[in-house]
């Protein structure tokens, strides 16, 4: 998938950020306690939006569905310091939003350049979910169904062509020839 300087930049600190939270020391899946653990933390942590949105993003881990890709992938392809890129107010029509996100959503609206995070956020979540190296490990199935209450799963085909692209961009970027595509 394409990205702006911006998004390829934020994806990979997001998705360190995910994958931070997934298991504990013992290698046990632990991801939605730590999400909801930073759920509970909004109002401490919503200030790191200015520095590390990455690690305030991670809380709106499955909150998103998408009615139109095209859409999203407009936004991935620019920059929240662009003037024509879209408010929360024209972008949240376009989502269906899980019921345990719209008081973080709330949270976020009042503080300063939460709009903006918002939106970078929900394209994080969409770039996740496309990207097949973005998931994380999986938690066994209670766990996943104990802690989802929604989101959007993409069919595996797809990412196997943007996990191919992905692998070789990374060989090519650790010195190695690209693979012929």
């Amino acid at each position: 998938m394409k990205k702006s300087r911006y998004f390829s930049d934020l994806i990979k600190s997001y998705l360190a950020e995910v994958d931070d939270l997934v298991t504990d020391s013992e290698g046990k899946s632990v991801l939605q306690k730590r999400l909801n653990e930073k759920r509970r933390e909004i109002d401490a942590i919503l200030p790191m939006i200015a520095f590390s949105p990455e690690m305030v993003a991670v809380m709106f881990y499955g909150a998103f569905g998408y009615r139109s890709p095209e859409i999203m992938q407009l936004i991935v392809l620019s920059d929240p310091d662009q003037p024509d890129f879209l408010s929360w107010a024209e972008l949240e029509c376009e989502l269906s939003v899980s019921d345990w996100a719209k008081p973080l959503i709330e949270s976020s609206l009042k503080v300063e350049g939460g709009d903006a995070f918002l939106v970078a956020t929900a394209a994080l979540e969409f770039m996740r979910g496309k990207d097949s190296l973005s998931a994380p490990m999986r938690e066994s199935e209670p766990e996943v169904e104990a802690g989802k209450e929604g989101g959007d799963e993409d069919d595996d085909a797809e990412g196997a062509d943007d996990l191919n692209e992905a692998g070789a961009d990374w060989l090519a970027e650790q010195g190695f020839d690209p693979l012929d595509r």
